[in-house]
């Protein structure tokens, strides 16, 4: 009787019903507080149905019961997660990956804590073995392009969310990072038909519309280019990433009083979250607030701990100034946080990548030779910006 009941939770947890299964499971938890089975199967109930707090006294009864038990594991890591215990659920889903990482979702659940962490670095190294191992799964695909994001290799994130794209050529998501990334790459030409599925997709969605005004900005359509920022603004009004740019069209139409206007207000929601400071910091070059570019360069590296983009432009520009021992170092903190040098080669436009050895360091300053072409590479020029 009580694998039937057992059975028919488990049905209702596949199709999405899981108070159903919370239902047939507490009677019988109640008669046999011993059921490890019921047990585990509620307490995965009690994570769908977002009740960490009765997920976690229910799923530690189980684990008393028994020992070095992946699911439990994993779901009692998600339901402290829940809770925003992270170093707790840490602990416990780095157990089930250690019991069975035959599964992706155990990939998953811990690169997703990795990367809510910020520990970029250690969260790229699993989401390559991840997708090597499971090389379908969108969900870890995509997080593998977010965390390349972070660590500001836009080529090879950029590859990542062409994989996605191909796997779901709808989803949202994929559509507008893959453009996006795209056109801060100045890839016109290349992002255009994506911008153009993004507005087919969902023309409602502000993602849609602000990859629809940066394609006219880049193409110097700015009257275009400022009616999308403008819708997005009259949508929401703290939206930095078209405040940023309606300041920079008003700038180029010689409105210096508007380009203030926008400027501070998005100053003022700087911080919401991280990617706010790439969408104001790229502003004060075209400004001309270089200053003002190095300052706010440097709040994000602080912002977004363990983000290696920041630290890329900033170590760009403080070459492009002269300050060449603080680009020494700038790149020195690149190399830390991705783990690995990323070199492009344009004679034959290729890059390479090779682990990075803290002990000996690298000389940002020395030419290098092509293992492709053979050509010489003069540093730090050949060291990838994107």
């Amino acid at each position: 009787m009580s694998e039937e009941i057992i059975n028919s939770a488990m049905k209702a947890l596949e199709e999405g019903r899981p108070q159903d299964a919370i239902d047939a499971l507490k009677p019988l938890v109640e008669e046999d507080d011993e059921n490890v089975d019921a047990l585990v199967c509620l307490g995965m109930a009690y994570v769908q149905a977002e009740m960490p707090k009765e997920a976690v006294n229910v799923l530690e009864q189980a684990e008393e019961l028994v020992e070095q038990h992946c699911i439990v594991e994993l779901f009692l890591g998600r339901a402290l997660w829940a809770l925003g215990k992270i170093d707790h659920a840490e602990d416990r889903i780095r157990e089930a990956h250690r019991l069975d990482s035959s599964e992706p979702e155990v990939w998953l659940d811990l690169a997703r804590i990795l990367y809510r962490k910020n520990e970029y670095r250690e969260a790229l190294g699993y989401l390559q073995q991840a997708t090597e191992r499971f090389p379908d799964e969108v969900e870890l695909v995509g997080l593998f392009a977010l965390t390349l994001y972070r660590l500001g290799d836009f080529t090879a994130a950029t590859e990542e969310w062409a994989k996605v794209h191909r796997l779901n050529t709808d989803l949202m998501s994929a559509v507008s990072n893959y453009a996006y990334l795209l056109l801060i790459q100045n890839r016109i030409f290349e992002a255009a038909p994506f911008v153009g599925h993004a507005n087919i997709v969902d023309p409602d969605d502000y993602r849609a519309q602000i990859l629809l005004g940066e394609l006219r900005f880049l193409a110097g359509e700015h009257d275009g280019a400022k009616e999308c920022f403008q819708r997005v603004v009259d949508e929401d009004p703290t939206n930095i990433e078209a405040l940023s740019r309606l300041a920079v069209l008003a700038h180029l139409a010689c409105d210096d009083r508007t380009c203030q206007h926008f400027l501070m207000r998005a100053e003022a929601e700087l911080g919401r979250d991280p990617e706010s400071w790439r969408g104001l910091c790229g502003v004060y070059p075209l400004l001309g607030m270089n200053e003002k570019y190095i300052e706010c360069l440097v709040r994000w590296t602080k912002s977004d701990l363990g983000a290696a983009s920041p630290w890329v432009a900033l170590a760009i520009e403080y070459d492009k100034q002269g300050k060449l021992e603080y680009a020494r170092n700038a790149w020195r903190v690149v190399f830390e946080l991705r783990g690995y040098v990323k070199i492009h080669c344009k004679s034959c436009n290729t890059e390479s990548r090779f682990p990075y050895d803290e002990t000996n360091g690298f000389d940002i300053y020395q030419s290098k030779v092509c293992h492709t072409c053979g050509a010489k590479i003069n540093m730090p020029a050949g060291l990838a910006a994107t």
